[in-house]
């Protein structure tokens, strides 16, 4: 067992290091006002408990989904991971003195590196798959309604999910409301779930549009009515026309409309659109989160000068559980208001531009991050993720190093190669999980014309069922290799 002794204290060491970071007083995670960055009283960040559970196999998601640009970190990710394991590889061939020749121990390096990195790609496609439940902010004052006003179904081209379970997801995530925003076209949401009681028990939904209405400028209409015949303008118009359609979105919907800030705008063209009658603008948009500063600096000229609000959007269409982002609007007897008025009540605030009762609101940092921060990304996140942690969190991390340490330590005393096995073992739930996601994932679109959540789902069944007997076979071979060895 001495061998052993070595690998038992760098885990040690590891979990003391993420105790104690989990135990510092700082705290990366919110809820924060994403207009000033300023913490926010009265509300707070939880998750559900039952995640504790799995937080170590949820973990690569959080470091990612956590930082400033999930993508960003995503790829710096994968590169670290592929030239990590490419390097142990090659170092632990040399090591080994197996007298192989360069271009042997450079292959062994570069197999290691893929390897690696697909199985990282795997869990994480996995991990958004089977949509793994993140933040949930919770608000003490019953006059605030936590809300999402820009999210889509299956109605949407490119949505995955279910009217049904867009509203659950959100309210897992703490909304109250939500805007079920799809692209090109008003949908009358209410006349699909009127007649399902289970409706009753999720939030209330506002039924919306996201449109072009000129090149490079998309804007997000909420409708208090959605029986309407709202004309959406087609991309490559001859002119802007934000400022008919946001005359049209209030004067036939009784409705608000916001700007969907992607990088494409220049800051230039904010005053333009307030011109045009838009009444405020995402400072952040969870599923498009690099802004650029100098665009940002923008729309907080236009909520200081302008009175234009700012909100917080996920643009959530099915994918991944995590959420990072929340509106909270305060409205005075929101809790004794039916869902047709908490939705009516909304708009208005929207449109009285009152950035009082209008916050955005964020459960961390958001944007373009830095060149070291991108650089080192999966460095500087994990020690975010560490700082976010709570102590079931950390125990969960405890009870799983220590359980997969004693079964590797046992594996490799009956001869057994125990990371070949945890691997194959690894990628295996991986794929019976996204067989498991692709079939759930089929009846989202059952009944409705949702042929992208079908080629989704496909694209999850294939993945799952090509990672699944590769995985078998592996730990096979692995096993039957250990048990002749001995």
């Amino acid at each position: 067992m001495k061998r052993y002794r070595n690998s038992a204290w760098i885990l040690a060491f590891s979990l003391v290091v993420l105790t104690i970071l989990s135990c510092l007083p700082y705290a990366p995670q919110g809820p924060f006002d994403a207009r000033d960055y300023t913490r926010l009283t009265g509300m707070k960040l939880e998750q559900q408990p039952w995640t504790a559970l799995i937080e170590p196999l949820s973990a690569p998601l959080q470091v990612i989904a956590g930082a400033p640009d999930f993508r960003v970190s995503g790829a710096c990710l994968l590169i670290w991971v592929f030239l990590g394991a490419g390097a142990l590889a090659i170092w632990a061939e040399i090591r080994s003195q197996s007298g192989k020749g360069r271009l042997a121990i450079l292959g062994r390096g570069l197999r290691s590196a893929f390897a690696a990195a697909l199985t990282l790609a795997l869990l994480i496609f996995f991990l958004v798959m089977v949509r793994i439940p993140g933040w949930r902010l919770i608000v003490e004052d019953p006059d605030l309604v936590v809300a999402d006003l820009h999210s889509h179904t299956v109605k949407s081209f490119d949505g995955l999910v279910s009217a049904k379970t867009n509203l659950k997801w959100h309210a897992a995530c703490g909304c109250g409301l939500v805007g079920l925003t799809e692209h090109d076209s008003l949908f009358a949401h209410d006349t699909e779930t009127g007649a399902d009681p289970d409706f009753e028990r999720l939030p209330a939904f506002i039924s919306g549009v996201e449109a072009h209405t000129a090149p490079g400028v998309m804007v997000t209409g909420l409708c208090a009515e959605s029986h309407v015949e709202l004309i959406v303008p087609q991309i490559g118009a001859p002119r802007d026309r934000t400022a008919w359609f946001a005359k049209h979105v209030h004067e036939d919907c009784r409705g608000a409309v916001f700007v969907v800030t992607l990088n494409n705008l220049q800051p230039a063209d904010i005053s333009r659109l307030v011109d045009n009658g838009v009444d405020g603008f995402e400072i952040v948009n969870f599923g498009h989160p690099g802004l650029r500063p100098d665009l940002r600096r923008a729309l907080l000229d236009a909520w200081r000068s302008r009175g234009s609000v700012l909100v917080c959007s996920t643009d959530w269409h099915g994918w991944g559980g995590l959420m990072r982002a929340w509106t909270v609007i305060r409205t005075h007897g929101a809790s004794s208001l039916s869902r047709r008025q908490l939705g009516a009540a909304a708009i208005m605030k929207l449109r009285e531009q009152n950035g009082t009762d209008v916050i955005p609101v964020v459960a961390g940092t958001m944007g373009v991050p830095s060149l070291g921060r991108a650089v080192f990304s999966p460095v500087v996140e994990t020690v975010r993720y560490a700082l976010e942690l709570s102590p079931d969190r950390v125990l969960s991390w405890w009870i799983w190093g220590w359980g997969v340490f004693a079964l590797w330590v046992f594996l490799r005393l009956v001869g057994l190669d125990a990371g070949g096995l945890f691997a194959s073992l690894l990628v295996g739930f991986i794929g019976l999980g996204l067989i498991f996601a692709g079939f759930s994932l089929m009846g989202e679109g059952a009944g409705q014309a949702a042929p992208f959540s079908f080629r989704m789902a496909l694209v999850s069944i294939a993945s799952g069922a090509a990672a699944f007997p590769v995985a078998l076979i592996s730990g096979i071979l692995v096993w039957r290799k250990g048990r002749g060895a001995t």
